[in-house]
């Protein structure tokens, strides 16, 4: 199968998926039964979890896991966008890919559901409106960046509930890196599979354990 001819099957599954959506909120709406339309999104959702899958194992590069590179200006401009408030804030990566390495250098923001200090919920029709818009401008969803509440590097651990978020994006064929930023300027990059190589370009960032990273000059 193509790369084309997966791109073609993504986007006819997307649209509809969320015809689907539309069909399944004017039923609950109405009262009516959701049984039948729950089921075939989860279906159309299985489909496209393979095909990323499988555009995944042909766009990695060979030979190798796959590599990142992302700017110390970049990071520390995010650190300010996820630490603007009290609450936690959370959004997508997406970036170039130049010579089989992926460049994080672009947020891609959607709405959430709810914020709080303990945690973020995103809104899943503004996902998945993200990630169609990815689609078409043919952007790779490259990493996910939130804070967490509290200092220091133990503060970035990713918890329970992002360990499975990441969990179901790597068991999909994802490429995306997470990344955790504590209140006070660490960073923790982590795949649970562990295969993945980072480099970060410039000054103002101290590497202190692998994937593990703090932000100096800051504001």
């Amino acid at each position: 199968m193509t790369s084309m001819h997966i791109h073609g099957k993504k986007q006819a599954l997307v649209a509809k998926r969320e015809q689907l959506i539309a069909r399944f909120a004017e039923s609950a709406r109405a009262q009516r039964s959701t049984i039948r339309f729950t089921s075939e999104i989860r279906l159309v959702n299985q489909f496209l979890a393979t095909l990323d899958q499988i555009e995944a194992e042909s766009t990695r590069p060979p030979g190798g896991p796959p590599r990142y590179a992302v700017s110390s200006l970049f990071l520390h401009e995010c650190f300010k966008k996820l630490t603007v408030d009290p609450d936690e804030q959370f959004f997508f990566i997406t970036g170039t890919e130049i010579d089989g390495v992926y460049v994080l250098d672009q947020c891609a923001e959607f709405a959430h559901q709810r914020r709080s200090r303990l945690g973020v919920v995103g809104d899943m029709p503004s996902t998945h409106n993200l990630l169609i818009r990815l689609e078409r401008f043919g952007h790779k969803f490259l990493a996910h960046f939130h804070s967490h509440p509290g200092n220091g590097p133990e503060a970035t651990h990713p918890s329970e509930t992002d360990k499975n978020f990441q969990r179901r994006l790597e068991q999909g064929g994802h490429l995306a890196l997470m990344a955790i930023f504590s209140r006070d300027g660490y960073v923790r990059f982590r795949r649970l599979d562990q295969n993945y190589e980072l480099e970060i370009y410039g000054q103002g960032i101290v590497a202190l354990a692998p994937g593990l990273f703090r932000l100096t000059n800051l504001d």
